[in-house]
């Protein structure tokens, strides 16, 4: 289940978040996921874009320009949250509609200052259980130098009809 995002046009304008999740390059296939809520505002904030997603890779880049701390490095905290986002996305997308993810431990451990361009996160699982999903996330920069390795466990909470 994997989409190369050419083209959204045959994707239905009818969904709420249609132009943020068309924008954000989340496929088709998800959107009935996202009906609710989207991709979410931080991820709008923090600019991340979706490059790929299927249940054994999810990937995504995020500037460092508008991402950084006092020092004018990648915030440590930016780098989290792309790898919670991809982590989550996985966790949902291994739940196929079944179940929801929720996070319940993050640790993430930066080796090197993320300075400018983009950064691309690649999330591949550990483990994919009936209720707990874990993954890593590796997070590196344009160079293809690592910048963090994350892991991410998620509970799958049924959806309850």
């Amino acid at each position: 289940m994997s989409d190369n995002y050419t083209s959204h046009a045959e994707q239905s304008s009818a969904h709420p978040f249609a132009a943020q999740l068309t924008t954000h390059g989340v496929p088709a296939t998800m959107w009935p996921a996202l009906h609710g809520h989207g991709v979410g505002t931080l991820v709008e904030k923090l600019d991340i874009h979706f490059t790929e997603f299927s249940v054994e890779r999810v990937s995504a880049t995020m500037p460092v320009a508008g991402n950084t701390q006092v020092v004018g490095i990648l915030h440590g905290g930016a780098s989290a949250a792309l790898a919670e986002t991809l982590g989550s996305m996985a966790a949902a997308l291994h739940g196929a509609g079944k179940a929801n993810p929720v996070g319940v431990d993050l640790n993430i451990t930066h080796h090197k200052a993320g300075r400018a361009g983009l950064v691309t996160g690649v999330c591949t699982p550990i483990h994919l259980g009936r209720r707990i999903t874990t993954h890593e996330i590796i997070i590196s920069n344009d160079e293809g130098h690592r910048v963090a390795t994350a892991r991410i466990t998620n509970m799958l909470l049924p959806i309850e009809s």
